[in-house]
């Protein structure tokens, strides 16, 4: 799946994605940290790359409604769940395709997702 991490996605949650197949760029490999929202969003949306982020902006729909978008994932993740996070990402990336998750949002947290 091609994926584009936000600048707030911890380095070991891009470095888990990688060790699952996944083909992710981030911020910081792009010039793209401190940037504003819009163009972390429309690089990804240029990338044909869902987001992944744990910037709970991106969760207003009025904001980044789902069908404007390639997908967007939203991760609550803090150091002491990362496990549990991980395992829900994994969970659900290998649960669905690149496909189901287009003009989604995606909520996770510790033990589960919901899309959107």
């Amino acid at each position: 799946m091609k994926l584009f991490a936000d600048e707030c996605v911890y380095l070991a949650t891009v470095q888990a994605l990688r060790l699952w197949g996944h083909d992710v760029e981030n911020t910081h490999e792009t010039g793209l940290d401190g940037q504003p929202d819009e163009a972390i969003l429309a690089y990804a949306q240029k990338e044909r790359r869902i987001l992944i982020t744990a910037d709970f902006d991106f969760s207003n729909i009025r904001n980044y409604p789902p069908k404007s978008y390639g997908g967007i994932v939203v991760l609550k993740i803090r150091p002491h769940i990362i496990e549990e996070v991980h395992a829900t990402l994994k969970q659900l990336l290998e649960g669905t395709n690149e496909s189901d998750l287009r003009q989604s949002l995606v909520i996770g947290d510790g033990n589960k997702y919901r899309i959107r």
